[in-house]
C-alpha cells in the first residue's frame, strides 16, 4: 500500500511549509501521497509541482483551510 504523509502548516510561517513539502516529497515513494494542510493556498508551490510533474489537487475544508493531495509518481 502506497505510504501517506501529512504536514499541517496552518500555524507555520511562509516558506515552512513549502520547504518541509519538498523534503518530504523527496524521500517519498513512488506511488505516497503528501497532503499539506494550509490557510492559504500556495501558489509557488504550485509551480514547482507543476515544473517537476507532480500531480496534485486542492480541496476546501468546512474550517476554510485548504488540504493538498501531492501524489509522487
Amino acid at each position: 500500500m502506497p505510504e501517506r504523509r501529512e504536514i499541517d502548516g496552518r500555524d507555520m510561517e511562509p516558506p515552512e511549509p513549502l520547504e518541509l513539502a519538498l523534503a518530504e516529497l523527496a524521500t517519498l515513494g513512488p506511488g505516497g501521497e503528501l497532503v499539506l494542510l494550509l490557510r492559504c493556498e500556495p501558489l509557488p508551490l504550485y509551480s514547482i509541482l507543476d515544473q517537476y510533474g507532480y500531480p496534485h489537487r486542492c480541496e476546501r475544508r468546512a474550517d476554510g483551510s485548504n488540504e493538498i493531495h501531492i501524489r509522487k509518481i
